[in-house]
Order: structure tokens, then C-alpha cells, then sequence
């Protein structure tokens, strides 16, 4: 629980990626005014909507005119600013980054207090691998994916211990690190309850509906890496797009997909993540939780489950027609696509119309 008896709090949820910031942020929209009335202010710079993402991309620059003007228009009553944002993890663990943010909240009288939910790091993976292969990202199978997030290259983005450790340091940041699970509760209360904030007696108001942390279930996964593949072979990638996560989500929910969760892990091959950052997870949790990490963190079950579709028949039939309308469906948003998918359309016609030779 938060104190509250040495000056203003400036509070940033930061993340991290795939810890339900999405749900986070619309339920302190939703409940803004009663936010307000309990003394937590909620703020959007310009015409951000309801995003904190211009400062999380200022912090990143170090563009620090975009924050100065930020606070300065804060009202200077205001005991606690809440702000949120998972791209805010990178940039705050970035010793001179911080440093200077923490310098600048100085000035307008404000103490900084960081905010992070953490998955374990196999249940972590998996969630990346499940949300880069729907938004097109890649094609990768989850075994290929699973090597290159434990290379060197990226084996960074969940070594807690190392990324997290001049903020446990860092004497002028209160850092708070949440373990990140269902079993745990629901993550906008437990920050409240850490805000020492109580839900108004009709209670806290929900999340819109699609912002929960809904998968696209296995046939989901497995449809978005045939969008991949089909893209790769018409020449165009998949991150040039718009709305590429929308199209999938789209189609699962239509065709009640969600339910089956994809899970590339079981319990062995987990355990083998695992191993792989006992060292720094044990170094991480003595530091900032002095406990070791299973007493915080319990091991989550797995159990592979991936979908394997038949080679033909009716229901492969359904699958590459529901490809070939995703395809349209970016298309509508890319020109380029459009012009791939005329083209590739009006060839395979053009093939099919010359008569095969007969001897």
C-alpha cells in the first residue's frame, strides 16, 4: 500500500507487454470520475484520446519538451497523477532516462512510482508468440520462435534481474512489481488496492468487452501463420499492414475459436525456460521481493495444445477460404496487397482458361 505523506505521487503503470494494459487502461477510463473524486487524477496529453502514448515515446527520445509542458498543465492540487502505458517499461529502465524524469517530476513537487506486472517466463513467451503471430509479425513455428527468444539477440526482454536492476537501485523510484496471473486477482483492483483507492459502493465499472485478454484460440494461431506464409509468398510483409490483429481476432470470434487457448509449452519443455533464468530470477526476487521467486511466482501449469488441420476435405476447404478473406480484408486497407491479389487472381484465371494439350 501506497504512502501518501511525502509530497504529490506521479504513478506510471508501465507494463509489462502482454499483462492486460489494455483492460488496465480502460477501466481507470471508465472509472475516471471516481478516480478524480479520490484524489487520483487521470490525464491525456493532446489529442491522445485516451492514450498515454506521446509520453511514453518522449521519455523514449528523451523529447522532454512534450513532458514539461504535460505537468505544467497539471492542476497543482492534484496529490496523485495516475499514467499507463507498457511501452513505458524500456524507456524507465534506462538508467539516464530515468534519472532525468524523476529530476523533472522533482520540480513540480512529484515523487515517482513505477508499476509492473510480471508473467513467469515461460507463460510470458508463449504470450508474445501467440500476439506477434496474430498481428503478422511472423510465420515462425513456436519452436523456432521459442530458440530466438532465448538467444542472446533477445534473451534480455526477460531477464528481470538484469533489466529491472537499476530501478530496484534507483533510491528516489518507488518500484513495484506485481506477479501477474487470474490466480493473483484482478490487475486494476490490485493496483487500486496498492493506491490505497476503494471502489465506489455501486463497485469499480468494467472493461469495454474487447478489451480482456482474449486469445484467438489454436485455430486462430494456426490461421494467422497461413496469412503469414501466403503473404510472404506474394511478396509483402505483414508488419507494412493495418489492422492486421484486428482481422484474425475478428474471424476467431466469429467462429468461437477463443475458448481452445493456444499453449506451445508443456511442463517439461517449460521447466527447460525455466532453468534457463533460475540464476536471475532468484537474484531478482531477493531484490525486490526478498523471497525467493517460486514463494511469489508459482510455477504455471502447460499443456501443449496446438492445432493440427487435415490435409483436405470440407473442413480444410472452410480454413483457405477463411485465408482468402482475411487477405481481402487487408487488402482493403493496402494498396499494395489490393494490387498483388489482382494480380495473382487474374494470372491464376488466365492459367486456367489455356486448354492443356491433348497428343
Amino acid at each position: 500500500m501506497m504512502k501518501m505523506d511525502q509530497g504529490r505521487l506521479f504513478v506510471i503503470h508501465a507494463g509489462t507487454h502482454k499483462t492486460a494494459s489494455s483492460y488496465i487502461q480502460s477501466r481507470m477510463a471508465k472509472n475516471r470520475d471516481h478516480l478524480e473524486r479520490a484524489g487520483v487524477l487521470l490525464r491525456y496529453p493532446g489529442a491522445s484520446g485516451r492514450k498515454h502514448k506521446p509520453l511514453s515515446r518522449a521519455l523514449q527520445k528523451g523529447n522532454w519538451p512534450v513532458w514539461r509542458r504535460y505537468l505544467r498543465a497539471l492542476p497543482k492540487s492534484s496529490p496523485l497523477v495516475l499514467i499507463s502505458g507498457e511501452q513505458f517499461t524500456q524507456p524507465l529502465a534506462c538508467p539516464d532516462r530515468c534519472s532525468t524524469l524523476t529530476d523533472l517530476l522533482a520540480t513540480e513537487g512529484f515523487r515517482l512510482q513505477v508499476v509492473f506486472f510480471l508473467r513467469d517466463q515461460a507463460d510470458y513467451i508463449n504470450a508474445r508468440f501467440v500476439h506477434s503471430t496474430r498481428r503478422l509479425y511472423h510465420h515462425q513455428s513456436f519452436a523456432e520462435y521459442v530458440s530466438l527468444q532465448l538467444s542472446q539477440e533477445r534473451k534480455h526482454i526477460y531477464d528481470y534481474n538484469a533489466l529491472f536492476s537499476a530501478l530496484i537501485d534507483n533510491r528516489d523510484v518507488a518500484s513495484t512489481f506485481f506477479p501477474y496471473g487470474s490466480q493473483f486477482g484482478d490487475p486494476f483492483e490490485r493496483l487500486m488496492e496498492l493506491l490505497d483507492r476503494s471502489a465506489p459502493p455501486s463497485g469499480w465499472r468494467p472493461a469495454d468487452p474487447n478489451k480482456g485478454n482474449v486469445q484467438p484460440g489454436c485455430r486462430g494461431v494456426w490461421l494467422a501463420q497461413q496469412i503469414g506464409k501466403r503473404l510472404e509468398q506474394l511478396g509483402v510483409s505483414g508488419r507494412s499492414l493495418r489492422n492486421t490483429g484486428g482481422v484474425v481476432r475478428r474471424i476467431a470470434q466469429e467462429e468461437g475459436w477463443q475458448a481452445d487457448r493456444y499453449c506451445g509449452f508443456d511442463d517439461q519443455s517449460a521447466a527447460h525456460v525455466f532453468e534457463s533464468f533460475a540464476d536471475s530470477n532468484a537474484a531478482f526476487a531477493e531484490r525486490a521481493w526478498n523471497c525467493s521467486w517460486r514463494d511469489r511466482m508459482p510455477a504455471v501449469a502447460m499443456r501443449r495444445l496446438e492445432y493440427q488441420p487435415p490435409s483436405n476435405g470440407l473442413e480444410r476447404q472452410r480454413l483457405e477460404a477463411l485465408v482468402d478473406r482475411a487477405l481481402f480484408d487487408l487488402a482493403r486497407h493496402s494498396r499494395p496487397l489490393a494490387r498483388v491479389l489482382a494480380s495473382s487472381k487474374s494470372q491464376l484465371a488466365s492459367s486456367r482458361s489455356v486448354p492443356s494439350r491433348h497428343r
